[in-house]
């Protein structure tokens, strides 16, 4: 990625006005967060504003190209339709401008609604906004799909084992099963065999807008209120029952090395039980869950995550699409909650053994 002068000389001559204030963000698996400033309206792109903070996000990693236009085309969709997501100003997929496709849009006000500052202040963050996050959660569930302007918001989650107009609970079951296959993954095929045995009773159901990566880091808060939704890379159409399965497993399970009260330690079990137990309830409060569909969305949700977090550490992060330094948080620790919070949802033993990384092409 360029960094420093060449960075906003470069930025500077794409968008044909001064910039300054150059400063990292965020730094994710497959992306790259600057913010900045132009300094007066923009010569190429009239609609980038000047005077105030913008965000350059930038996509690496294998699959950069179809992700950075996946999801510019969801969050323009999304925009138009009035949920909170970033104004998307320009999109660029010519690596000649940047070195790597990027998306100037808006930078939301606030920050994430969990940022591991310090214990007080992300407890602080984390209550006073939760209401907001999940009724935001529950009204892009409420969204139509199939409305003008929706209906063509591309599917994050497509396989060749599953034919075209394959519901997406299928699709990723197959996807599961691929990477069982490929990672090689053996310690998730009992659990894979039961959740599959039972989706016919679940493969029916109203669909809706899902972002299959909701979770605290991923919505900027400013007090109580939500200013807007990012990493829309996984959207996809189905059941919004997997949508909150998938939220409520990352709530349970996701664990940091830094800070230390995020470890899987007595600390952090018990904020992720709070999270989890708060979710689950308020959610079901503005939109009625049925929770035996919940409960089966929840182990298909598991397997789904551990096994992108499996070919992570058996393949390599590029086998998912993600940059090499991905491989960091994926850590004995996350891996350990969430194989247990898979076992108790699939009802089936679960193991994702720890090996060296293979050639991702094998």
């Amino acid at each position: 990625m360029l960094q420093g002068d060449e960075l906003q000389r470069r930025l500077s001559e794409y968008l044909a006005a001064g910039v300054r204030s150059l400063r990292v963000l965020a730094s994710g698996w497959e992306t790259n967060v600057i913010e900045f400033v132009l300094e007066a309206r923009s010569k190429s792109h009239p609609a980038v504003p000047a005077g105030v903070p913008l965000v350059l996000r930038f996509y690496e990693g294998p699959q950069a190209d179809a992700k950075a236009a996946r999801e510019h085309l969801t969050m323009d969709r999304l925009f138009v339709a009035g949920y909170r997501v970033p104004h998307a100003y320009a999109f660029e997929p010519d690596h000649a401008a940047l070195g790597a496709p990027f998306l100037v849009m808006e930078r939301c006000a606030g920050g994430p609604l969990f940022a591991a500052r310090n214990f007080p202040a992300a407890f602080k963050t984390f209550s006073l906004a939760f209401f907001s996050f999940v009724r935001t959660h529950v009204r892009l569930h409420r969204l139509d799909p199939a409305a003008p302007g929706l209906r063509d918001i591309p599917h994050a989650f497509e396989t060749e084992a599953a034919p075209p107009g394959t519901g997406l609970l299928d699709r990723v079951l197959a996807i599961i099963a691929e990477r069982i296959e490929r990672g090689p993954l053996p310690g998730m095929r009992d659990a894979l065999r039961r959740v599959s045995a039972r989706a016919g009773a679940f493969r029916v159901a109203p669909l809706s807008l899902l972002h299959l990566d909701y979770h605290p880091q991923n919505v900027m808060v400013h007090g109580t209120s939500v200013t807007g939704v990012i990493d829309w890379v996984n959207t996809d159409v189905g059941d919004r029952h997997l949508d909150a399965a998938m939220t409520a497993a990352i709530l349970s399970s996701h664990a940091l090395e830094h800070p230390r009260w995020m470890r899987d330690n007595i600390a952090g079990n018990t904020l992720r039980a709070i999270f989890a137990g708060l979710y689950v309830p308020l959610y079901h409060a503005m939109a009625p869950l049925d929770f035996e569909r919940f409960r089966y969305c929840q182990g298909v949700a598991a397997l789904l995550r551990l096994s992108m977090l499996g070919m992570m550490r058996t393949r390599g992060p590029e086998s998912m699409g993600y940059r090499p330094e991905a491989i960091a948080e994926v850590t004995p620790s996350v891996v350990r909650l969430l194989s247990r919070y898979a076992e108790r949802k699939s009802g089936a033993a679960v193991r994702v053994d720890a090996v060296a990384p293979q050639p991702a092409s094998l």
